[in-house]
């Protein structure tokens, strides 16, 4: 397109910038081109516009250093999807378009980038040994037909128990689409890194003849680059990867799958704070193609949207497997006596499953040896000097470690306050669990997984290969062994210090607790082993506890509605957190009680704006944290609020040292 300016996006929070283009370029909307910003910086920008002129004095107007014309263009409809993440989360359209580009995209090129790009665009050779196709039983098929059917936008809710083969349903789906659409391409999303070799594998089984590619933040620079440009460029039809890969440019998509769509790890939580499902729905609709998600235990606000009809519903009642069935749950009742590790009925549980050749998977969501040592004459307990936190005692290591900020610290010989010799490691983590085991058990292989003993790269695929291989007696481990994982060996499941989950503060822990036991006890009689899952607990009373053991998601769903119904909480009000920081607590909350009478001036009575408190963990990395939650029952008043607050927000002059950022939909309220 011909023009004499371009309005260019750039990864600053400012509007499109106007640059002149130098004399005989031409440019298009979406390609990346160099441009300066400020006196001694240049960076890479992507042009909205081309236009023969400018509302800026031509005396500001400075000339673009390059247009890009390497890579085929940024299509419409991903400029458009960015802009609309930018508006919803309350930045500026070039923080949710530029920094969303493969690194080496906006990158200024130095000597030798087209060597570099060429030798990028190259997609190694994988062979892949294909997998047997598996036929789908009277569930999947009637769900693959619904999804399949029709042609247009629509949500549906893969509602099916675990071990149900919603896997095996997404496959179907995607060879369906494929085959449908020749230059057509599918996203599936996963929550989990770890996850994403274990499906890429399943996927690139099934579709040998087709390229599909992965992205996710354990990839190298130049790792992502090469899938992002397959895509972009059409050459690759499937991407697997985890909430980045929603930001993804496609030459054609026609399908989106969300598995385990309940997943807290879609939400981002540092800069643009975007929700991967949510976008992948709005994504979908805008396309005009079928949105997938997937789940045993679905968040609350899918579930609402699938009762109301806005979602599909599509049910898998069985387990895939003929001769498998949901596995029996026990609870443990503690509360009236202190197991060093397991009660007596679960060592038993343990003895028997290894006596039968079986596998055991113990899971407790908390990593290290203990979650804190302590003086066991002053009481004085190990803290970050950097956040407002416990440090956890890492016993290989003889390491305290803050597991908010990662500062490492010396275990002291003599209690730091008193100077007493005997100091304690109080409470467990995962490595306590595996000595214990250890103790217990000497003859039996333990395999201990969680993000401390999976650091490197293909570490974590490496050890659950040693899983499915047999290799391993008894797992012990955090999340990353709770969900998405098809363990058939595994016949027993222990759950340890799941209580813990039941006194956090935030309106969703008994959903995310729910959810966690209901996953991981599907990683129990997955094949045709009798599965069971025995959960050790002090409050065996509990209404989750009845929920969880008769594996009832509706009974718990409903449960949870009303109460959330009652108390106008989500999904029946639309929440935002405006969080701020500083060295200074008192100059953090002086900054939000400044915003409360800015927003309360902005409410008209339709909007709740609460009072500043300090954050939960109120120091991070030595900044000192606050927040205030604002509230509404309808969702286009809050982003018409939310807009209106964020430029109030801009002419707050009093507090200079104060960083601010406004989350929508915030999880951890």
């Amino acid at each position: 397109m011909s023009g004499r300016y371009i309005e260019v996006l750039l990864d600053v929070p400012l509007p499109p910038l106007d640059y002149a283009l130098p004399e005989g370029e031409t440019a298009c909307t979406g390609e990346r081109v160099v441009v300066p910003l400020g006196p001694r910086r240049r960076d890479v920008g992507i042009v909205v516009a081309v236009k023969d002129a400018s509302d800026v004095d031509k005396a500001r107007i400075k000339p673009a250093a390059a247009v890009l014309h390497d890579v085929v263009p940024l299509r419409r409809e991903w400029l458009d999807f960015t802009r609309f993440a930018a508006d919803y989360y309350i930045r500026c359209w070039g923080e949710a378009s530029v920094a969303t580009l493969p690194l080496f995209l906006r990158t200024v090129p130095r000597a030798r980038y087209a060597g570099s790009l060429e030798r990028i665009r190259r997609l190694p050779a994988r062979t892949a040994k294909a997998a047997p196709r598996i036929e789908l039983n009277d569930e999947q098929r009637a769900a693959l037909e619904a999804v399949v059917q029709g042609e247009g936008y629509a949500t549906h809710l893969l509602f099916g128990v675990t071990g149900s083969g919603k896997t095996e349903v997404y496959l179907h789906v995607i060879e369906e689409i494929l085959r449908r659409h020749p230059q057509g391409q599918v996203l599936l999303l996963v929550p989990e890194i770890n996850l994403t070799p274990q499906l890429e594998a399943r996927v690139r089984g099934r579709f040998v003849d087709e390229t599909v590619v992965t992205m996710h933040s354990g990839l190298t620079p130049n790792e992502r680059a090469r899938s992002w440009l397959a895509v972009h460029e059409g050459r690759a039809r499937v991407l697997v990867g985890t909430r980045m890969a929603i930001f993804a440019s496609f030459a054609e998509l026609r399908l989106i799958i969300v598995d385990e769509e309940h997943d807290q790890s879609y939400k981002a939580s540092e800069g643009l704070r975007f929700s991967a499902r949510d976008l992948a729905v709005k994504r979908a609709h805008d396309n005009g193609i079928a949105c997938v998600l997937g789940s045993a235990t679905p968040s609350l606000e899918t579930w609402a949207k699938a009762l109301s009809g806005a979602y599909r519903l599509l049910r898998l009642t069985h387990r895939a497997v003929q001769a498998a069935s949901l596995p029996a749950m026990e609870l443990i009742d503690i509360s009236r006596r202190k197991p060093r590790v397991f009660a007596p009925e679960i060592k038993t549980a343990i003895d028997e499953t290894l006596a039968r050749g079986e596998q055991v998977l113990v899971f407790i969501n908390r990593r290290g040896y203990a979650p804190v040592i302590t003086c066991t004459s002053c009481g004085w307990v190990s803290r970050c000097v950097h956040c407002s936190g416990f440090t956890v005692y890492h016993k290989a290591a003889q390491r305290l470690v803050c597991h908010h900020c990662g500062a490492s610290y010396d275990v002291p010989a003599r209690c730091p306050s008193c100077g007493n010799p005997e100091i304690v490691a109080v409470g467990t983590g995962t490595q306590r669990i595996e000595e214990g085991i250890e103790t217990l058990w000497p003859g039996a292989r333990v395999l201990r997984i969680d993000r401390d003993s999976v650091r490197t790269k293909n570490a974590a695929e490496a050890a659950f290969e040693s899983v499915h291989a047999g290799a391993v007696d008894i797992i012990v481990g955090t999340q990353m062994i709770a969900k998405g994982h098809d363990f058939k060996r595994v016949s027993l499941v222990v759950v340890l210090n799941a209580d813990a989950q039941l006194v956090n503060p935030s309106v969703r822990a008994e959903e995310h607790l729910f959810a966690t036991l209901l996953q991981v006890a599907g990683r129990a009689g997955r094949d045709r082993l009798a599965g069971r899952v025995m959960i050790q607990t002090r409050f065996p009373s509990h209404p989750i506890y009845a929920d969880v053991r008769a594996q009832d998601y509706e009974r718990f769903a409903q449960r949870l509605l009303e109460a959330r119904r009652e108390a106008m909480a989500p999904p029946y009000s639309f929440q935002a957190l405006l969080t701020a920081q500083s060295a200074a607590l008192e100059r953090t909350l002086g900054f939000l009680r400044a915003a409360r009478t800015r927003a309360a001036a902005l409410a008209a009575g339709d909007v709740a704006v609460y009072d500043p408190v300090p954050m939960l963990v109120m120091r991070l990395k030595d900044a000192e944290r606050g927040q205030l939650l604002i509230e509404t029952m309808r969702r286009p008043r809050r982003q018409a609020f939310l807009k209106d607050l964020a430029a109030a927000l801009a002419s707050i002059k009093d507090y200079p040292d104060v960083s601010w950022n406004i989350e929508v939909d915030p999880q951890d309220v």
